[in-house]
């Protein structure tokens, strides 16, 4: 390919466009008229007329997924015969994408005749060899932003191992000058009344009810009370370009909170006082120790909680303590019944399905029902009012406990949450000791992995290798012994476990969750089977009970036909 000569036109004035660029505008900032007038002063050396200044302002030209308009606009003007010259400061004004790009600059001046000229790199594409230097200009261009790119990469390694904070303010805080967090009084009383909400032991909240109250409390979202807060500190500092600029600039998102915003809140590491990053809690490079960023909002106990409630990759040990007790194991949906998840028909093997909202004779009947008879489904379906169920239910959880030896860990378990009720100042330590041990645990895996893998190399990898996992298992020890130090639920007067009466007494002052808590503690399964005529009182004896550490039922538990063989 050759290029060819500038198409012939009417008159001799060389039609020009400027092209100006500058990745961060300040209010200081002088690079974009300076950049203008070098050009101009090149088009009246060349007596060419301006026709175009085109120019793009807070555009990177090293990302490929920056979209700039008014280089496209350039090129644009070019390929159709607009204009004859294109001028720009530098090479790295016009791209910093390397080779490929300034391939496309030499396809459009071979197509077309016109004329490009960088005028700090001297390349003008009248001269030979320009292609060249372009060339070269763009790939020392590219190598300049990526050497960057690796300054910056290392920069941000060690700030996170500093515990500075390096990205946009997050809700909930502000960033001081040297970039540590300190608390937004207003915003953290918005996120401990989310908190909460979702982990109210009698009636906890979901994350679209919690995001529908914020709304009605007339609460700012994290992004629109972020602008605020900067638009404000820009003005302080007297910037006023640069606050009008972000007044000004669309926000993709309306001025509303969404489930999908409280969840990222709730979760985010951020939460506890420490460093994020991706996801997780920031360990220090050197020491593997948690690192810190500013102060809590909430414990880090109740992130963990919240974590296994609504996030990811938590510890196996919440995710009990969480599901079955708020929400149902199958359906991820809060429950309302003491036994569901827990109670099937003993006819097809079913799940049992609670519907709290049943009117019989104008009065509400709270009741379990037989799921696949609900659906028209293969079965004579079994039915049993709520409070009667429960009430069954209840009464043989006390006679297994009474049945249950002293040492038995089903009871030991109890007397542990027993213990929690009595005195929650202890459960509140050993859930922020558990949550940490959990944490050093996994961050030994990790370690242990990595070394596996091959990423310790030589002796200086395999001290440090040895330094992190000696720190891990020092904070690991210091976590464990102050666990066990804690008073043990054991040491407690359990004496209502075998008293009726008063085990009945302290059942009916707990929660719903905390009930299910106690029967996944006891109880693997129950079995609902029909009564054998219309019209009888419920009984015990419809009750079919799989307890923890007995076997498993072999003749039921699993789906049937009507006539009782197996499906």
């Amino acid at each position: 390919m050759t290029p060819r000569e500038p198409f012939a036109r009417a008159t001799a004035v060389l039609r020009a466009i400027l092209y100006l660029r500058i990745s961060d505008l300040t209010d200081t900032s002088t690079s974009i008229p300076r950049q203008e007038k070098a050009g101009r002063n090149k088009a009246d050396d060349l007596g060419a007329e301006v026709i175009k200044v085109l120019k793009d302002e807070d555009k990177s030209g090293f990302h490929t997924y920056v979209s700039r308009p008014d280089w496209d606009a350039a090129l644009d003007m070019l390929r159709q015969r607009l204009a004859d010259l294109l001028i720009i400061f530098k090479v790295d004004r016009a791209t910093r994408q390397g080779i490929p790009q300034a391939s496309e600059i030499i396809r459009v001046v071979y197509e077309t005749g016109c004329r490009f000229i960088a005028i700090a790199d001297g390349i003008d594409s009248n001269n030979e060899g320009w292609e060249i230097q372009l060339t070269l200009a763009a790939h020392q261009a590219h190598k300049e932003s990526k050497n960057t790119s690796i300054r910056v990469t290392d920069l941000r390694a060690d700030e996170r191992d500093e515990g500075r904070w390096m990205g946009p303010r997050p809700y909930g805080f502000l960033v001081t000058p040297e970039r540590k967090l300190e608390l937004n009084q207003e915003e953290t009383k918005v996120i401990r009344a989310m908190v909460k909400r979702l982990l109210d032991p009698k009636a906890p909240a979901s994350l679209r009810s919690v995001a529908a109250w914020v709304n009605s409390q007339g609460h700012d979202a994290p992004r629109w009370a972020s602008r605020k807060i900067r638009i404000a500190q820009l003005e302080t500092k007297g910037e006023p370009l640069k606050a009008k600029k972000l007044r000004e600039k669309p926000l993709k998102s309306p001025n509303s909170w969404s489930w999908p915003v409280v969840r990222q809140l709730v979760t985010s590491p951020v939460m506890t006082g420490h460093l994020p990053h991706k996801g997780e809690i920031y360990r220090h490079s050197q020491t593997g120790a948690m690192v810190r960023v500013g102060p809590e909002v909430i414990s880090l106990a109740d992130w963990t909680r919240l974590r296994a409630m609504f996030g990811t990759r938590v510890p196996i040990h919440w995710t009990r303590a969480a599901v079955p007790s708020t929400k149902s194991k199958d359906t991820g949906r809060l429950v309302t019944g003491l036994l569901s998840d827990y109670l099937y028909c003993g006819e097809c093997g079913s799940r049992e399905s609670y519907d709290a909202y049943w009117i019989r004779n104008g009065k509400p009947w709270p009741r379990y029902r037989c799921l696949r008879r609900q659906f028209s489904g293969r079965c004579p379906g079994t039915l049993m009012k709520g409070n009667h169920a429960d009430h069954f239910v209840t009464q043989a959880l006390v006679t297994r406990l009474n049945a249950l030896e002293n040492d038995h860990p089903a009871l030991v378990a109890i007397a542990e949450r027993w213990n929690d009720l009595r005195h929650p100042e202890h459960a509140a330590q050993r859930h922020e000791l558990e949550a940490r041990i959990q944490e050093e645990e996994q961050f030994l895996d990790r370690l242990e992995e990595e070394k596996l893998n091959g990423l310790f190399q030589g002796g200086r990898g395999e001290a440090r290798f040895r330094g992190r996992y000696a720190a891990a298992n020092e904070r690991l020890t210091n976590y464990e012994n102050e666990l066990q130090a804690l008073p043990s639920g054991t040491a407690l007067d359990i004496t209502f476990l075998r008293d009726g009466m008063l085990f009945e007494e302290a059942w009916e002052n707990w929660s719903l969750s905390m009930r299910r808590d106690i029967l996944s503690l006891v109880l693997e399964r129950v079995w609902l089977f029909k009564a054998p005529k219309s019209g009888v009182k419920p009984s015990m004896d419809r009750f079919r009970f799989w307890w923890v550490g007995d076997p498993a039922p072999a003749d039921i538990g699993v789906p049937m036909t009507l006539s009782g063989g197996v499906a």
